[in-house]
């Protein structure tokens, strides 16, 4: 029975660790879509400008669509181990929360990858000229607004960390400074969504701090994980 035990505590301290590392290069591939995106258009308007030069993005818009996809096939371990590790406590907070999470993201990537790929089927048919460019150029301004579709997603997202916040209130399992900086986040992320001055810099500000909830919860879910010394 001993020995049980000892095996059901080592799994245990695996699956965190796992998690843990989940987590961390989920955060790592955030940024990186984030980095390899800045190319990517702001508006229908910019749909001619974008199909003329995207031979020059095609490599950052690839490498975005494979960052955006692992960091979907690492959220989901990571934010399951999340859900654990509040150990059924706030249930229906916690559930409602992961889902957000992860409704959040596999729609932002499912949006992200899907205009690149519009985008650069579109783009050899601007090549060919005449009608097809024109033609070209009406679809791209279609799916570039469709685009925002992507904000909705991150939306989403963002709103799963400021109910895992909430979920942190008493300070379990989590910090309650940490359950703060989630809802904060998540506050700022919105406020940017909307086309007012400084709307940028709330996004910004807003996605740091979700990035920063992401890395503390993977520190501690390791920590949660470390062997403690018998008494």
């Amino acid at each position: 029975m001993a020995a049980n035990a000892s095996s059901g505590r080592n799994s245990g301290e695996w699956d965190s660790r796992l998690e843990c590392l989940c987590g961390i290069l989920f955060g790592v591939l955030v940024i990186a879509t984030f980095v390899t995106s800045y190319n990517f258009p702001a508006g229908p308007s910019e749909a001619d400008a974008t199909l003329a030069q995207f031979s020059s993005f095609r490599t950052a818009f690839l490498a975005g669509d494979i960052f955006i996809g692992l960091a979907v096939v690492f959220a989901i371990p990571y934010f399951v181990g999340v859900r654990n590790a509040f150990e059924g406590e706030n249930r229906l907070l916690v559930g409602t929360a992961t889902l957000l999470a992860l409704v959040g993201i596999v729609v932002t990537a499912v949006v992200f990858i899907g205009e690149a790929v519009a985008l650069d089927v579109l783009s050899g048919a601007y090549a060919t000229g005449g009608v097809s460019k024109t033609a070209a150029i009406i679809v791209a301004q279609a799916v570039i607004g469709f685009g925002s579709v992507e904000v909705f997603g991150f939306l989403v997202f963002a709103a799963g960390f400021a109910v895992y916040g909430f979920a942190t209130r008493r300070g379990r399992p989590f910090p309650r400074w940490l359950g703060y900086v989630g809802i904060l986040g998540a506050v700022l992320f919105l406020l940017g969504a909307f086309p007012v001055n400084g709307a940028f810099i709330a996004i910004l500000a807003g996605t740091v701090l979700i990035l920063v909830w992401i890395f503390a919860s993977s520190g501690l879910l390791w920590r949660s994980g470390t062997p403690r010394a018998a008494p």
